[in-house]
């Protein structure tokens, strides 16, 4: 089983990958609804060895878009 913390540490090596590959970020762009967004990346995540959650995919949206807003409010 894995912990809360190594799904972190997984989606986060996600999201390098996703930067590191042109193509990965363009099928992640290309999705129009924020569940799509969801569901694709943890497809693709899943795909590539990395074990994260829909949950944690949607925490760290929440999480890095409440960290944007305080920035700038």
């Amino acid at each position: 089983m894995i912990t809360l913390e190594g799904e972190r540490r997984q989606l986060a090596h996600f999201c390098e990958l996703v930067l590191a590959d042109r193509e990965l970020h363009q099928r992640l762009r290309a999705t129009t609804t924020l569940r799509e967004f969801v569901a694709l990346t943890v497809q693709l995540g899943a795909e590539r060895g990395c074990r994260f959650t829909t949950g944690m995919v949607e925490t760290a949206l929440h999480e890095r878009r409440r960290a944007w807003l305080e920035r700038w409010l």
